[in-house]
């Protein structure tokens, strides 16, 4: 399982945390013992010395076995804490105070008796207990002399075996105490550390909570509050959160903005396209009118131009209507392509033949270049086809009489080939090429003919290429010409 970086910082720092206790749990306890041992080893320092010179049968360096022993148990009766040996110079055990049984050895080494008695070391020192084979213990010892003779060591152990058990117990029963405030005071450190790092790390949190509430105050509008600002490319998970609200943030005005132009765009052509539609209608609506209320006063020739009249404004209605459900059409990103290879070439010509009458009433040369072309592309053909006629059709419309048409396939690379088709019509003024595939536009010099003209062709026709993965230039002098032109993908032969 992969841990947070809160989860990481919070795991090591317990883990510190219980090491620096430990350590100074038994640090304390080491030093509790040692100063316990010197206090009390400095406290019985000249106890053995006062017993050998006040005990008359240590004081002649002589001594009474049984009698010895006698005293050593009387002596550790009034001090239980107390374990009382005599020693000959060797180390070798004499007597002692205590059950024989439990004496697990027989001799004990007598340097830190000298150490003790010389003061060659510093307290407290460790002396052989004979009632274990490796531990150590404090004691008192005093030479005892027979003249100038050493006779041996009184040995006197200050902590015994049954002050060790007694204390043993005491000790347990207070260190369970200090265990508990120990442990409470560890969890109350915690708890305290624990908080900091909770309000240092939900404090992003917190900002981002606050950021989340001040802009739904406002409508989500970012340009009303404040955001908080965070670090880019940050491994801190709540900084990764705060810089992709940001982006949300952004995106989701940026589609507000959007969907408000679209709706004022919507709202603009709606109205637009009701009086284009009002127009045509309102026509057909009178002559049909004029026709039902005076069929009986209008003569035959005057019947058949209302009939004409109406039906003109009838396909021109048609027209409009169709060109306005294409359009949504297009917009609702649900059209299907139909991809195929063909032959370019043979397409422009069955789209240039579509317009040879009109091309002929104006006398207008259009041509294809190269003439025989064995360029295959793979498109709609449907749909390129409706981008074609639409655009020959806006050529044919601002070109003069006499005038020329000129349609040119070039192959970029292996894979890219463009066409381009130019006109020595009326031109675009330069700051209009920006608008010419908005609908509804129309130039300020667009030419004005019999026919009525929606301004939705070319809309459509950046709409239909835009589905083709196809992105319309143009290019335009006033008054020489305009030119436009798109790329398609091509198949190597």
């Amino acid at each position: 399982m992969k841990l947070s970086l809160y989860h990481r910082l919070s795991l090591s720092l317990l883990v510190v945390f219980i090491a620096i206790i430990s350590v100074f749990y038994i640090w304390a306890q080491q030093l509790e013992q040692k100063t316990r041992y010197e206090s009390e080893q400095n406290l019985h320092l000249s106890l053995a010395a006062s017993l050998a010179r006040d005990n008359p049968l240590l004081q002649q360096g002589v001594y009474d076995h049984k009698a010895l022993e006698n005293l050593f148990h009387t002596l550790m009766v009034m001090g239980p804490a107390f374990e009382f040996y005599f020693v000959d110079p060797e180390g070798v055990i004499i007597t002692h105070s205590i059950t024989p049984t439990l004496i697990k050895r027989t001799k004990i080494d007598l340097l830190p008796l000298i150490q003790l008695t010389q003061n060659q070391a510093s307290l407290p020192i460790y002396g052989d207990d004979p009632q274990h084979l490796s531990r150590k213990k404090i004691f008192s010892a005093a030479p005892v002399f027979n003249g100038n003779s050493l006779q041996g060591y009184l040995y006197v152990i200050v902590a015994g075996k049954r002050y060790e058990s007694a204390f043993n117990r005491l000790q347990s029963s207070r260190q369970t105490e200090l265990s508990i405030m120990a442990m409470c005071g560890a969890m109350l450190f915690l708890f305290v550390v624990m908080l900091g790092i909770f309000a240092y790390f939900t404090r992003p949190l917190r900002r981002l909570s606050k950021d989340i509430k001040a802009l739904r105050a406002v409508g989500f509008d970012n340009s009303k509050v404040n955001l908080a600002k965070w670090m880019p490319n940050s491994r801190n998970e709540v900084h990764q959160l705060g810089e992709a609200f940001e982006q949300m943030v952004k995106q989701i005005n940026q589609q507000f903005d959007m969907l408000q132009k679209n709706d004022e765009h919507r709202r603009e052509l709606l109205a637009d396209i009701s009086h284009d539609l009002r127009t045509p209608l309102s026509s057909l609506q009178g002559y049909i009118e004029t026709l039902e209320l005076k069929s009986d006063k209008v003569s035959k020739d005057q019947r058949q131009k209302y009939v004409e009249i109406a039906l003109k404004n009838a396909q021109q209605l048609k027209g409009l209507i169709d060109q306005i459900f294409e359009l949504a059409h297009l917009e609702s990103g649900q059209v299907s392509l139909n991809l195929e290879a063909f032959n370019l070439a043979e397409l422009l010509y069955d789209v240039v033949a579509k317009f040879s009458l009109q091309t002929s009433a104006k006398n207008i040369d259009i041509s294809i270049v190269p003439e025989c072309s064995y360029t295959q592309v793979h498109s709609d053909i449907g749909k390129l086809e409706r981008v074609l006629s639409n655009l020959l059709e806006n050529a044919i419309r601002h070109t003069s009489e006499s005038g020329k048409i000129t349609l040119v396939i070039t192959e970029i690379n292996l894979n890219q080939c463009q066409l381009t088709i130019t006109d020595t019509g009326t031109g675009i003024k330069e700051e209009e090429l920006l608008y010419i595939f908005d609908t509804r536009y129309r130039g300020s010099n667009a030419v004005q003919d019999k026919e009525k003209h929606t301004g939705l062709g070319l809309a459509i026709t950046k709409k239909l290429l835009e589905l083709l993965k196809s992105d319309i230039k143009v290019t335009s002098t006033l008054g020489e010409g305009t030119t436009f032109s798109f790329n398609l993908r091509k198949i190597s032969q």
